[in-house]
């Protein structure tokens, strides 16, 4: 008898590798969780916002952008948020900008949690997780810094502590 399916969904498979995370530890370092990625451009990701539209990171070049990929049921992603929310009020002013990524969910789904825990910064959506497989985001919290030229300065597959996000986003020209 086989408790698991043969192939697990990429919601089971993140939850699995969140579980393997909290339980040996997330390592550490500005590249910890996605080797290769860091010090590259950000792939071309389709995401939509909570509304429907079509968002692009590309609009946002010559800007430094942290993004937060997390998804409702993750209660380490409630800890990165709060981690976020100081961060946030200090270098919204320096010109950084903010988005989260909802994993896996529907939109419904993702409106009715934020009706009750809102957020300071715009959500968007990869209900298919197929930006998250792209960027290699195995894990949740998974926190990613883009510099001003679109690349990606930090890729981290696990929670990030504040300090650590304040030297990040400074190092990417916040």
């Amino acid at each position: 008898m086989t408790f698991l399916p043969t192939r697990p969904s990429r919601t089971a498979a993140l939850a699995l590798a969140l579980a393997t995370t909290l339980f040996f530890g997330c390592g550490g370092g500005a590249s910890a969780g996605s080797p290769g990625k860091v010090g590259s451009a950000v792939p071309k990701l389709a995401f939509r916002t909570l509304d429907g539209k079509p968002f692009s990171f590309d609009d946002h070049k010559g800007q430094v952008v942290l993004v937060d990929f997390w998804a409702t049921w993750c209660t380490p992603c409630h800890l990165q948020t709060r981690i976020l929310e100081p961060i946030h009020r200090d270098y919204t002013a320096k010109g950084v900008k903010f988005f989260s990524v909802d994993l896996g969910e529907s939109a419904e789904a993702v409106k009715k949690f934020l009706a009750k825990h809102p957020l300071p910064y715009p959500t968007l959506l990869d209900p298919q997780d197929s930006a998250a497989e792209r960027l290699e985001v195995y894990a949740l919290p998974t926190v990613m810094v883009l510099d001003k030229k679109g690349k990606i300065a930090f890729l981290q597959n696990s929670l990030v502590d504040g300090p650590t996000l304040r030297r990040v986003l400074q190092k990417a020209g916040a």
